[in-house]
Parts: structure tokens; C-alpha cells; sequence
């Protein structure tokens, strides 16, 4: 599946599952009134338009003060990439909806902590200010 085919599949997944563009990132929660907001854009690996595509997944927390990512996943406190599986659109329809489930569980700062200890998020970058919050 070309790129241009993929981000047209994901995007429509992405909207039907709750998360629209927002800025240019796909957002699921509201900064103003959620303790938790995800962010997820479609990143290629590479240079060309057959380069490999991947999910790149923040989760900004409202405890921690900062101020909303404006520059999407890669400005949150945890920031994690997950390759992109599916060769149909189709298959990219059911990759987004689980993705937008799993996240869609993790609505508080007890559930991102549990899913951290149990490892259901791989192994993510956490910045020192998120992981002294969750520690304390």
C-alpha cells in the first residue's frame, strides 16, 4: 500500500474512532478539561514514498503543568513509535481502531501508570518530569 493510500485509510479510521486533526496531529481528549490527551501522527521511516510508515504516540498529562504540544507527539512526556503493520486499507482501518482503543483505555493518570508497570505501551521514552509525577 503506497503512503498517500495509507494516511487517506488512517485518517478516516482516526476521525470515525474519535481522534480529527487537530493542528496537524491527530488528538483524542481535550487539555482544558482531561487529565489525559493523546497524540498521534503517521510519520514515513524514510525518505521516498515507499518508505516504511510508522505511529508516533504522545500522551500529555495536565498534572505536569506543561503547556499543550503544539509540536504534536514529539513535544509530550512520553512519546512512543509503533511500525505501521497493515499492507491493505482495510487492515489500516482495524491497526488505527486498536491503537485508538488502546489509548482510548488510558484516560487517567492510574491507568497510564498500570499500563506502564505491565508494559502494554512497549517500552516508551518518559521524560524525567512525567516519571518523578508517576513515581510520587
Amino acid at each position: 500500500m503506497d503512503q498517500k493510500a495509507a494516511r487517506t485509510a488512517a485518517t478516516k479510521a482516526f476521525k470515525a474512532g474519535g481522534m480529527p486533526l487537530r493542528k496537524g496531529h491527530h488528538r483524542l481528549g481535550d487539555p482544558k478539561s482531561d487529565d489525559i490527551v493523546w497524540y498521534i501522527d503517521l510519520r514515513a521511516q524514510g525518505a521516498g514514498p515507499s518508505a516504511p510508515l510508522r505511529f508516533e504516540i504522545g500522551c500529555w498529562v495536565a498534572a505536569l503543568g506543561h503547556p499543550e504540544p503544539e509540536g504534536g507527539p514529539v513535544d509530550c512526556p512520553l512519546l512512543l513509535d509503533r511500525p505501521v503493520a497493515a499492507t491493505t486499507p482495510a487492515e489500516m482501518g482495524e491497526e488505527v481502531d486498536e491503537l485508538v482503543g488502546l489509548v482510548g483505555d488510558l484516560d487517567s493518570v492510574g491507568a497510564l501508570r498500570e499500563a506502564l508497570a505491565d508494559g502494554a505501551l512497549g517500552r516508551p521514552l518518559v521524560d524525567q518530569s512525567l516519571r518523578t509525577f508517576l513515581d510520587g
